[in-house]
């Protein structure tokens, strides 16, 4: 059952989303800029956003879901401020001060969610959380790009929502359901030990004793959360590296309201059609969740390569190239988290977002610098990143 407070801080999570990548467009398109701030200030942001979540994950753990929010709610009315006179040094500190919002506000509902549903809807909640922010971040973009709001509107809207979010939001304490999830799925690791250990039942015909154990133990394809972290930087690396400088890409063809319409629909559109595709694929096993996760991510990489290659004019084109990584992106996403979720236990989820803004930094800054030195350089490396995430995580 969805409850208020779920809905109020999904509805927060969406609009910093929106924020995400609204702040960092008009930057672009605003302010006088090269590829090279673009990269340092996106940089900069993972760099904040790690150190935040590596701080305030302590109080995750610790279950200060409320104490996060307060810190939201401040760290947001700093950026409104910052806002109302925009410069590059300001731009430079509201983007990073975002970065601060996005940590506490994220932490805060991942833990909230872990501590205050059942482990088994798990997936279930998170998946609605993503699809929803989607939705969220899609019907601002339009309102925004057909007039009806502004940025600084959005700001307030975002700090008012926050706070009552902060109200509503159940306070967590002993953390029982991560408890309890850690020691059934180590009963089960149990379990398959004592199944595999019948093959020994067969040791006078090795061939039936190794069938039955690769049978018994290939049920549970154990993914280490090493892989899943390595994946998460890879990918988020050449997604950073192309969307890094894909304002400067398009400023000089399309209009920033034009851009901000494509983003809208083309989030629009995957809150639509992800929410029964992602019900679906989390329902299936590790190891095909794994393979399926790596075919997404080549595909993300191989959308992003053809952006780069060809020359978008028009933001109906631009829409569907968006789309396709939205989607990809999306799908892509909600599996890894929730197979780290899965493999974790829940403990230690900043480590997730921690090792998406390693990459984040690393292709924020390499995007930068070869789009101003070698910009035919970027469609092949998106590609190579792309492979390597995929091996990592699927093979």
């Amino acid at each position: 059952m969805l409850e208020v407070w779920l809905i109020l801080t999904v509805l927060v999570v969406g609009l910093l989303q929106f924020l995400d990548t609204g702040l960092y467009t008009y930057i672009a398109y605003n302010l006088r800029v090269d590829g090279l701030y673009l990269g340092v200030v996106s940089a900069i942001w993972s760099v904040v956003y790690v150190l935040s979540n590596s701080y305030f994950s302590r109080l995750a753990d610790r279950g200060r879901n409320k104490v996060l929010l307060l810190i939201a709610s401040v760290v947001l009315i700093l950026i409104y401020v910052l806002f109302s006179n925009i410069s590059l040094l300001n731009g430079l500190l509201l983007y990073s001060l975002h970065a601060i919002a996005v940590a506490t506000v994220n932490l805060s509902l991942s833990v909230t969610i872990l501590e205050m549903y059942d482990y088994t809807s798990w997936n279930n909640i998170n998946t609605f959380s993503r699809v929803a922010s989607n939705l969220v971040r899609g019907s601002v973009f339009l309102l925004i790009a057909l007039y009806f709001l502004n940025l600084q509107l959005i700001l307030i809207l975002t700090t008012v929502l926050t706070y009552l979010s902060l109200m509503l939001l159940p306070g967590v304490g002993l953390n029982i359901e991560r408890t309890l999830f850690k020691i059934n799925r180590n009963l089960s690791y149990v379990g398959r030990y004592l199944k595999a250990s019948t093959a020994l039942l067969y040791i006078h015909k090795p061939k039936d004793a190794l069938e039955y154990f690769e049978k018994v133990w290939s049920g549970s394809n154990d993914l280490k959360p090493w892989r899943v972290l390595t994946s998460a930087v890879l990918y988020t690396m050449f997604g950073d590296m192309v969307l890094v400088v894909l304002p400067l890409l398009l400023k000089g063809y399309v209009e920033l309201n034009s851009l901000w319409l494509s983003w809208g629909m083309a989030f629009l559109l995957t809150s639509l059609i992800v929410l029964p595709i992602i019900s679906k694929l989390t329902s299936g096993s590790m190891y095909g969740g794994s393979r399926l996760t790596g075919l997404l991510i080549f595909l993300r990489g191989l959308t992003l390569a053809l952006i780069l290659l060809t020359h978008v004019n028009d933001w109906l084109t631009l829409t569907l190239y968006l789309l396709l990584v939205v989607v990809f992106s999306s799908i892509a996403d909600s599996l890894m988290y929730n197979k780290f979720v899965e493999v974790s236990a829940g403990y230690g989820v900043s480590r997730y977002y921690i090792a998406r803004e390693v990459g984040s930094v690393t292709g924020s800054l390499a995007g930068g610098l070869v789009f101003m030195f070698m910009p035919w350089v970027l469609p092949a490396l998106t590609i190579v990143l792309a492979i390597a995430s995929v091996v990592v995580i699927a093979l």
